[in-house]
């Protein structure tokens, strides 16, 4: 009964050590210029979305949505499906209009989905659609279980004049089935994480 109880402690001192762990990671230091978070965020668990919200909230700044003019609906299937036709036919699909101008800022946080080894294709639309003259990059994303795939390389390549593009951020997201249950990002990562990046990021500033 007694090794019972001492593990039930043990279990519950280190719980209340992860949560003090999560508050106390905070940014050590903003770099200078105006930062703009955008990302695409396609699922309904809205996994990339979720960790450009913790993302804005930990650097300031604004933060902007791409929209693709004709949304993806449908079953999981069926927008992948036409994810593969627009990616087999280089298709960039229309987004909607920026509020935001890219030039206006220093600093761009860039996030998506990982589609088929790479960035979904509104985000394609967005890098193609601005210039990065000067810009710096901050790269992330979410995926379901294949890791960030070519999305790095793709970012670097497609963000064109970009003065750097720092080490990004990969979050697991979730599969069919954690969708079905509405798990995805929020049950495997925290804001601990992100900040913890985010330090590493902006150390090398």
């Amino acid at each position: 009964m007694k090794k019972i109880l001492y593990a039930a402690l043990a279990l519950f001192v280190a719980a209340c050590g992860t949560a003090r762990s999560v508050k106390d990671v905070e940014l050590e230091r903003l770099p200078e210029g105006k930062i703009l978070v955008v990302y695409f965020s396609e699922s309904p668990n809205k996994n990339t979305q979720t960790v450009a919200a913790w993302i804005h909230e930990a650097v300031g700044g604004d933060i902007q949505g791409i929209e693709a003019v004709n949304p993806y609906s449908g079953s999981y299937r069926q927008i992948l499906n036409r994810a593969r036709e627009e990616f087999r036919n280089n298709i960039h699909p229309e987004i909607k209009p920026f509020e935001k101008n890219v030039a206006d800022y220093d600093i761009i946080f860039i996030g998506s989905p990982i589609w088929f080894n790479t960035y979904a294709p509104p985000v394609a639309t967005f890098l193609a659609n601005n210039s990065f003259e000067g810009k710096i990059v901050v790269p992330f994303c979410t995926h379901g279980g294949g890791g960030a795939g070519n999305f790095y390389d793709d970012i670097r390549k497609n963000a064109i004049g970009a003065s750097e593009v720092k080490p990004g951020f990969t979050a697991r997201g979730s599969n069919q089935i954690e969708r079905r249950i509405g798990r995805g990002t929020k049950n495997k990562i925290s804001k601990n994480d992100v900040a913890v990046w985010l330090n590493e990021v902006f150390d090398a500033f």
